[in-house]
């Protein structure tokens, strides 16, 4: 079973982060967060290749336990296919995905709102797009 988890969620982690990519480069949420430069909870990064390495690998581990997710609950479903099993999984994955690390944040940090809200909407379209694939690819 590792080496699908493997060879899958890579696969879904580069479309993931393709596509999270562009969400976050949108020229409206580009704007966002040049407005909320200097915040201090802001981290500056300095080196930008640096800052996407980083990004896609830390974010290639949640991708994986997704992929073993998505793997083995796709088996437990007479229709494994159906569109609509897919989109509930994905709704239930993203909301464990993203409501723990918004809700700390919203609590915990002087993280910029407007900001937080992107991170939420991110946070799910990018679930959404690893069940997603996880689901449309022939995946085993």
């Amino acid at each position: 079973m590792w080496i699908p988890i493997l060879l899958w969620g890579l696969v879904a982690g580069l479309l993931h982060f393709v596509v999270v990519g562009m969400l976050y480069m949108n020229p409206g949420v580009a704007r966002l967060y040049r407005e909320a430069e200097g915040s201090p909870a802001l981290r500056v990064w300095r080196n930008q290749r640096e800052y996407l390495m980083n990004m896609f690998a830390g974010t290639q581990i949640e991708i994986y336990l997704l992929t073993g997710a998505c793997l083995y609950l796709r088996r437990l479903f007479p229709d494994p296919a159906r569109f609509s099993v897919a989109l509930i999984l994905g709704g239930i994955l993203a909301a464990v995905r993203v409501y723990p690390r918004f809700w700390n944040m919203w609590i915990q940090t002087t993280y910029p709102r407007k900001l937080l809200f992107v991170e939420g909407i991110n946070g799910i379209l990018g679930t959404l797009v690893v069940v997603l694939s996880l689901w449309l690819l022939p995946v085993p």
